[in-house]
């Protein structure tokens, strides 16, 4: 089984979702699935009862990246491969699913695509918690693009952490002008894919819109 959430950010949710995980029975053959603002990876040495807690779990954990993760510690972990796509291991249960990469994962083949933008960008409120690199390069784009291409555009689900720009504007979302290339490239991708649904976080609300699915204030999951 596949256990879906989002914006956990580190320790501040972190409450909230071991309730939720210790009424299911999760067992070493399942997922667990952070669509964006895991927070696992934010200090070096700060919070790391956030880390201990993942690798307690009998699960692999493995989380797309958000636009509140520490970009600089994150990028300085490992490559590696997992399901067939490039991860970042974080240690032996946690794995970071990088943008644009594709995964066969309990026999399911999912894109995902991360990244995101900080409003607090506008109001510099916290600027310590930004990163430039949030928001996908041109090189993510391109591997993106290029990994859909290889499957011919089908794959089972999608994981991202932001909505497309047509799904965003059916479930009330304001699009923060910063934000909406990312938001149209996925717009683009939902266009030409055929896939069974799409799940994405960042909006901090549960929503379903046709194939769609906003994760916030619960666990879906995915599988027999």
């Amino acid at each position: 089984m596949i256990y879906l959430v989002s914006d956990i950010h580190g320790h501040i949710r972190l409450n909230w979702l071991a309730e939720k995980l210790e009424k299911l029975n999760i067992t070493s053959s399942d997922h667990l699935v952070i669509l964006g603002d895991a927070g696992i990876v934010w200090s070096a040495n700060e919070h790391l009862e956030v880390r201990e807690y993942y690798d307690s779990l009998p699960c692999k954990v493995l989380f797309v990246d958000g636009n509140h993760e520490n970009f600089d510690l994150l990028d300085a972990y490992p490559t590696t491969e997992l399901g067939g796509g490039a991860v970042h291991k974080i240690t032996d249960n946690i794995f970071h699913l990088m943008r644009g990469e594709a995964y066969e994962i309990e026999n399911k083949r999912i894109f995902v695509f991360g990244g995101g933008f900080s409003l607090k960008k506008l109001t510099n409120t916290s600027p310590i918690f930004v990163w430039d690199r949030e928001m996908p390069s041109d090189e993510e784009y391109q591997n993106g693009t290029k990994n859909l291409a290889r499957l011919d555009y089908q794959v089972d689900y999608v994981f991202t952490h932001v909505a497309p720009t047509f799904v965003a504007n059916q479930i009330g979302v304001k699009l923060a002008d910063e934000e909406r290339c990312l938001n149209d490239y996925l717009n683009d991708i939902q266009d030409r894919l055929e896939y069974k649904a799409w799940f994405f976080g960042h909006h901090h609300k549960d929503v379903e819109f046709e194939k769609h699915f906003g994760v916030y204030e619960r666990v879906l999951t995915i599988g027999d």
